[in-house]
């Protein structure tokens, strides 16, 4: 447990929107205008941010906290905690720290006695989590995948045998040549989810199978925004074809809260989820 000591500032690990202004919280609001220092991956989109929210900067000091100089940043913020000053700490966009520089500062201020603080709210990853079709009771998040080398293979090969769902991100330059690394691999019928342009005006969800997804992105001439993807396990991918084949086995001799049982007992599926798909099964067999 990391306890302040009376003589140093305390750090606040600031949330803002990912697109919408609306969703800034009265409290980062607060802080915002009241602390004088802030720690920014981009002092540009920051001040204009700051600028949007009608905030005043002329009297702020601005710290650049990027990859690139986090060791540099690092120790500029621990030396304003130590002289009493409060820091807030932004990433351009969302919460700081999620595939964000900031990490080093945290685990230095925890070691030498500062309080850091999270001051919760938007987030990509919580943003698309909420309205994700597919389950996410247990969950890889992975950031964003190395663009080349060992590295990126290892990711990919991790992701195909993976028993849990994977959350990344990915940049609209990059985004078809991951999935087309994907189909490679054998996951085209994978169930995935994207979020592209959240909260914002032109924001976009699809949920289909990794080839469609594909198919639908290789269309477009020019694709924007940044992309959230949320990729189906691979063991419940397979699941999913020994789920047809047991319902059409079971279902002539058993009653469907039966099979429910049984398919949620073989699969990862709940009882309520097995029951829903054993409905929907009977419902499309007495229509043919």
């Amino acid at each position: 447990m990391t306890q302040q000591k009376p003589t140093m500032g305390c750090l606040y690990v600031v949330a803002t929107p990912i697109g919408n202004l609306e969703d800034i919280t009265i409290r980062a609001m607060r802080l915002l205008s009241t602390v004088s220092v802030i720690g920014c991956e981009n002092v540009v989109r920051t001040k204009s941010l700051l600028h949007s929210l009608r905030i005043e900067d002329k009297d702020k000091k601005f710290i650049v906290l990027n990859d690139a100089n986090e060791d540099h940043a690092t120790t500029q913020i621990l030396a304003t905690l130590n002289s009493t000053q409060d820091v807030v700490i932004v990433s351009d966009a969302g919460t700081p720290l999620v595939s964000d520089p900031g990490f080093q500062l945290i685990r230095e201020a925890h070691a030498t006695g500062i309080s850091a603080v999270p001051v919760p709210g938007p987030s990509a990853v919580s943003t698309l989590f909420s309205v994700c079709p597919i389950p996410l009771q247990e969950y890889r998040f992975v950031g964003f995948f190395a663009k080349k080398g060992k590295k990126r293979s290892n990711q990919l090969a991790q992701l195909q045998t993976a028993d849990t769902s994977t959350i990344l991100f990915e940049s609209p330059h990059r985004i078809l040549n991951t999935l087309e690394d994907m189909l490679e691999l054998g996951m085209g019928e994978r169930s995935v989810f994207l979020g592209r342009e959240m909260t914002k005006r032109f924001e976009e969800y699809y949920h289909a199978t990794l080839r469609e997804l594909h198919d639908v992105l290789s269309d477009r001439s020019n694709i924007k925004g940044e992309l959230v993807l949320v990729i189906d396990s691979g063991s419940r991918a397979q699941s999913a074809w020994s789920e047809d084949q047991l319902k059409k086995a079971l279902l002539p001799y058993l009653k469907p809260t039966q099979v429910a049982a049984i398919l949620a007992e073989l699969t990862e599926l709940t009882r309520g989820e097995a029951y829903a798909h054993v409905v929907e099964h009977v419902e499309d067999s007495t229509q043919v």
